[in-house]
């Protein structure tokens, strides 16, 4: 057996070997063998193997030293095994005691306790391979990879808890108090980036050491370690610099360092504060833009700097974090908060469409523009009340189709389906009435006119007519007062009335003449021009008509709204327009200046001279509401939401049949939040008003319970 153990095995047979195993377990001598196997390995391995093993000097050496007499006692156990094989296949199985081992089995169990743990190797062992690990760490010297290697698949032989506890658990223990030291070390002297491409290469490192020379189950244990120390450990400092930290790399856009903060955070559980870090700076940017008094007094700018606020950190969520869902979440929180913050935020954004759609930028392109149209919906999807948007951005349109002033129907409608495809056809039914009201009212126009053609006296004046939906078209006005058309023009409408009376009967017509326009031509000692003007500033030209040669009449504001019709704001903006504007003032106030009294007496400018022969007065355009006009919005809004909500209890109670208050707000703000969000106090009123008119009722035996009755 010796001289199998020595691998010296010119002079053995085989066969002989066999046959004498064979002959002494049927004999009854299968203990005796098995124990005088055990002894002469367990001699063997203590007096010849494990002494030279520990007298090798040289730590590379020892260890491979190690290797090379494992192998060689491997070999030594198989050719054991062939030879005891009947040992195995009859004794141990019938007779064998609990515990015992193959013969082979036994070899490598006594190599563990014989060699092993020899006091003398296993020190040295495990100092050895940490200390040549550390070195390396440090730089010290280079590794031998091969004879760790070759040592830790030994351990794994002889079984994973041995694995485990001669390295695992004390290479883990080194390298946490390594990381430990070394990190506390490092925050202070490098920046935040800097540190993070330091912890980067060091798990790099690490993992490049346990795919060489250890064990597979190490590297998620080792890995952790070293993040833990490096990283979880340091996250604070890391992330709250206060010069390089997140909020320096995400103001800056630095996208590859932001990308590497990623990449190693991601692999701690929830991002380790990221997300809330990333919520207060945008929060704090986005507070700021809305603060800016610049922008306060220009909605235009204001959301042209959130579309390039928005846009930078939606970026860097693609780029750098790689479309998270937790941070995205918390961008779009912030956002929210953001757009929401501004009171006025989306009546800034319909002036900004307004602007766009009547007049976009000459270097803009179909596919330009098509890009602020999903910006601008992005911001609106922010919106808490999205049905005050739509009631500017009405007015707006309104404007816009009235006055002709649209670049293109087609983006007109490319906008409008956007927003039907995210809030349904209800919240553009009306948009897209007004839109039907303008084709029709071209046809209409067309068969007017051949009325208008054979009647003599409506020659002179062309008439254009456009019929519009009541209730459709936002802020119909109504006048204490009939303004006063000039006599061409009543005649016109009259005849409008009746043709469009024998079309419609039963049909009455509300003129809304404050959004009107005309063409007038007139003559000055300069030359004739076409004055293009709104109505109201026609009716107020039309009283200065017909005694040019005496020099015009002198004509004092109260003297003119007592010939219009017009008084008030109407009145002071029709005349401020013909007489402040320069390059356009027809008409010369007494005494000058842009402040309109009563007294004040306005005649013909007769010294009006233009370059282009079409002079366009504008009326006032699309412009940011006064607060007494927001106040006026706000309360039309109050008012449009009431049925909303109350229709939006009573479908939730006609199908529940009984709810408590948590339930039906919770319910309630499913239903509407695609248009507004409502507070709990309306929704309360509007629950007492519904039990008012027996709609709903409490419980009886719980007030917060209600009870649909119908």
């Amino acid at each position: 057996m010796k001289d199998i153990l020595n691998l010296s095995t010119d002079g053995l047979s085989y066969v002989e070997l066999h046959a004498a195993t064979y002959a002494l377990v049927l004999r009854k001598h299968g203990s005796n063998l098995y124990d005088t196997i055990s002894d002469a390995v367990t001699d063997h391995l203590c007096l010849h193997v494990a002494s030279k093993i520990a007298d090798v000097s040289g730590d590379e050496d020892f260890l491979l030293q190690l290797d090379k007499r494992f192998s060689e006692h491997q070999k030594g156990a198989e050719m054991l095994t062939d030879v005891f094989d009947y040992l195995d296949r009859v004794y141990l199985k019938n007779h064998g005691k609990t515990g015992q081992e193959t013969v082979g089995k036994l070899a490598i169990t006594l190599w563990r306790e014989c060699v092993i743990n020899n006091p003398r190797i296993r020190r040295r062992m495990s100092s050895c391979m940490l200390r040549m690990i550390a070195e390396e760490r440090t730089g010290a010297a280079k590794a031998d990879w091969d004879a760790l290697k070759k040592v830790n698949s030994m351990l794994f032989v002889l079984g994973e808890p041995i694995y485990v506890e001669e390295f695992e658990t004390r290479m883990l223990e080194e390298t946490k108090l390594y990381y430990r030291a070394l990190a506390v070390k490092r925050i202070d002297i490098d920046d935040s980036p800097a540190y993070l491409c330091s912890v980067e290469q060091w798990l790099q490192d690490e993992m490049d050491r346990c795919d060489h020379f250890m064990q597979p189950r190490t590297k998620h244990p080792l890995f952790t370690t070293v993040r833990n120390e490096v990283l979880n450990e340091m996250s604070q400092s890391i992330l709250h610099n206060a010069t390089s930290g997140i909020v320096n790399m995400l103001r800056n856009s630095q996208v590859v360092n932001l990308q590497r903060l990623y990449r190693l955070f991601s692999t701690m559980d929830e991002l380790d504060g990221i997300p809330d870090a990333i919520f207060n700076h945008v929060r704090e940017i986005g507070k700021a833009i809305v603060l800016n008094v610049e922008n306060e007094r220009n909605p235009t700018q204001f959301v042209e700097q959130f579309f390039k606020f928005k846009e930078k950190y939606d970026t860097i969520l693609v780029e750098a974090f790689e479309r998270n869902r937790a941070i995205e979440s918390q961008c779009n929180q912030a956002y929210q908060l953001v757009a929401n913050m501004n009171p006025r935020s989306p009546e800034s954004l319909s002036l900004y469409l307004d602007q766009m759609l009547r007049k976009p930028p000459k270097d803009m392109s179909e596919n330009e523009l098509e890009g602020v149209f999903v910006k601008a919906m992005g911001l609106f999807r922010l919106f808490n009340e999205k049905d005050e948007f739509e009631q500017y951005y009405r007015k707006h349109l309104r404007k816009r189709l009235l006055q002709k002033r649209s670049a293109s129907d087609d983006n007109e409608r490319t906008f409008i389906g956007k927003l039907r495809d995210h809030c349904g056809f209800a919240f553009t039914s009306k948009m897209e009435t007004m839109f039907n009201d303008m084709f029709t009212s071209a046809d209409l126009t067309r068969s007017f006119r051949d009325v208008q053609n054979n009647v003599p006296g409506l020659k002179d004046v062309d008439l254009d007519v456009t019929v519009l939906t009541m209730g459709v078209w936002p802020m119909m006005k109504t006048y204490s007062n009939p303004i006063v058309l000039p006599k061409q023009c009543q005649d016109a409408v009259k005849a409008f009335e009746w043709h469009y009376g024998q079309l419609h009967s039963g049909r009455k017509l509300n003129w809304q003449l404050n959004m009107g326009r005309a063409d007038i031509k007139a003559a000055f000692p300069s030359g004739k021009y076409e004055l293009s003007v709104s109505t109201l500033q026609m009716c107020v030209l039309m009283c200065f008509q017909g005694e040019q040669s005496q020099g015009g009449p002198r004509l004092s504001l109260q003297t003119i709204g007592d010939m219009t019709g017009l008084s008030g704001d109407e009145l002071k903006v029709s005349l401020e327009a013909l007489t402040c504007v320069s390059g356009k003032d027809i008409l010369v106030k007494s005494p000058p200046g842009n402040e309109m009294s009563p007294t004040d007496v306005f005649e013909l400018n007769k010294a009006f001279k233009s370059k282009t022969a079409r002079v366009k007065i504008l009326s006032s355009s699309s412009k940011r509401e006064t607060d007494q006009e927001r106040s006026v919005t706000r309360g039309k809004l109050t008012d449009d939401r009431k049925p909303q909500i109350e229709a939006a209890i009573v479908r939730i109670m006609k199908a529940k049949k009984r709810l408590d208050y948590n339930s039906i707000v919770l319910e309630v703000t499913s239903q509407v939040r695609n248009r507004f969000l409502p507070t709990p106090g309306d929704i309360k009123k509007h629950l007492e008003g519904l039990i008012d008119r027996d709609f709903i009722e409490r419980d009886p035996d719980d007030r917060k319970v209600y009870l649909y009755r119908r």
